[in-house]
């Protein structure tokens, strides 16, 4: 297994073109790559059409144009894309439309797809049923996925979500060869992230970072809450992580993510000697 050192890890954000951020300022910043998301709740699997892929692949090329790699593509959440529902014939709708925005991916030259298992609630009676529903969808999707050269990542979720702990995940991903997981360091509400981390191990290929309060997710840069980020930097490195470090933090200045990184690896490095 190779070993890499946080410094030579790139530098990546989740973007939409919602955001205020523009992709110059990520540049300028020192990003290297981002996640496009995509409108999420407001699109509909069996209305997906020319109209969005334009909207979303105008930005792409601005993107390309000034040098920043689209890394990953956060396939659309909500109910209306929920691969954890039990009626199969709705089921097998969702898996279609994440397959239609999986096409869109693979054009855009992007290395993963990030994907939840569920949308919330998920209620401890129906839970096991919707773990087997989610774990089939995942069977398809990242064959599919593969099929198209894209790794699909599992994110882990919080509260009643599908996916909410190691266990979860692994459960998910079990008999899914080619599935692999997106750790988001803050929706981890019942156990560390560096123990999330470990426990899955090289399966994770991709990141969400930012910090929380142990509480609730948050989505703060990483400093404000709870998380040990130099343990979480040794638990990357010895897993062999070798993708981006990945943010989705909420943020003003793109320059406040790059100096919270910049000071996560003075960090990591000043307690390594």
């Amino acid at each position: 297994m190779t070993t890499i050192q946080p410094a030579a890890w790139r530098l990546g954000t989740y973007w939409s073109d919602r955001e205020s951020h523009a992709l110059a300022d990520l540049k300028e910043a020192g990003f290297a790559c981002i996640e496009l998301n995509l409108d999420n709740y407001k699109l509909i699997a069996e209305t997906l059409g020319p109209e969005q892929y334009d909207r979303y692949h105008q930005s792409v090329l601005e993107a390309k144009a000034l040098g920043l790699d689209v890394w990953s593509v956060h396939l659309p959440f909500g109910d209306p894309w929920d691969i954890s529902l039990t009626d199969e014939a709705v089921r097998a709708a969702i898996i279609e439309g994440h397959v239609k925005v999986m096409d869109w991916a693979q054009g855009w030259g992007a290395s993963c797809v990030v994907i939840h298992p569920s949308f919330e609630p998920v209620t401890n009676e129906e839970r096991a049923e919707r773990l087997a529903a989610a774990r089939d969808a995942i069977c398809i999707l990242s064959s599919k996925a593969a099929e198209r050269g894209l790794r699909l990542a599992i994110e882990d979720l919080p509260r009643s979500c599908l996916g909410k702990n190691a266990e979860e995940i692994i459960a998910l991903i079990a008999d899914a060869p080619d599935a692999v997981v997106c750790c988001d360091t803050n929706h981890l509400l019942g156990e560390r992230p560096e123990y999330f981390i470990r426990t899955v191990g090289a399966r994770i290929q991709t990141l969400h970072v930012s910090d929380y309060d142990g509480i609730d997710e948050k989505h703060w840069i990483p400093g404000r809450g709870i998380v040990n980020w130099v343990e979480v930097l040794r638990a990357l490195v010895d897993i062999g992580y070798d993708g981006p470090f990945m943010f989705e933090a909420d943020y003003l200045d793109p320059k406040d993510v790059t100096a919270s990184f910049q000071a996560m690896i003075a960090a990591y490095e000043s307690a390594a000697t």
